[in-house]
């Protein structure tokens, strides 16, 4: 099982199964005695002075909403395996689901990266096409060109990375938008 924490946000399957896991105050005694030592079912049984099948049913549900794990197998002396249960140890968060704009930035640097990135690459192309298009022009070409209106012969007028940065920001302008829009219309009852 992973050990990296959990966040989990109210109405999630999970959530909702360690709620339901964590809820009776048996739960509550069975998780403070595993706190202190690892035990068998049997003998939180004794020590809470509840029945076998109580504290069988209760690990069960600890177990599958993942506060508590089998730690080892032992063999009683009536040769019965009996598993020996300890505290998870990992860190569960309840969060709110809610998303705000911030969390939304944070979500979306990472395609604001890649599309400057992809500026620059975009850039860097340019300039390694134009450079040795213009060499080529040769000597006598140069001279028939004005000074002011040096152009590259094939090469568009226009710069390809303000198209490419503009569509990028409306791409990510459009997603964030969305994102905030749907995290309202969720809330609204």
């Amino acid at each position: 099982m992973d050990k990296g924490p959990r966040i989990l946000h109210p109405g999630d399957p999970e959530a909702q199964t360690l709620a339901r896991a964590i809820a009776s105050p048996t739960a509550g005694d069975i998780l403070k005695v595993l706190g202190e030592e690892p035990m068998t079912a049997s003998a939180l049984a004794t020590r809470l002075a509840i029945p076998i099948t109580t504290a069988a049913y209760h690990l069960e549900h600890l177990v599958d909403a993942g506060v508590i794990e089998v730690k080892e197998t032992r063999w009683s002396r009536k040769g019965r395996e009996q598993k020996v249960y300890h505290l998870a140890d990992r860190l569960v968060i309840v969060s709110p689901a809610r998303e705000d704009l911030g969390t939304l930035l944070r979500k979306y640097a990472a395609l604001g990266i890649v599309l400057g990135a992809t500026a620059v690459i975009a850039a860097l192309m340019e300039m390694n096409t134009a450079a040795p298009t213009m060499m080529r022009a040769g000597a006598g070409e140069a001279n028939d060109l004005m000074p002011g209106s040096m152009t590259v012969a094939g090469s568009t007028p226009e710069s390809m990375v303000p198209f490419i940065l503009l569509g990028g920001l409306v791409v990510i302008v459009s997603l964030i938008l969305f994102d905030l829009f749907s995290a309202r219309k969720t809330e609204r009852p």
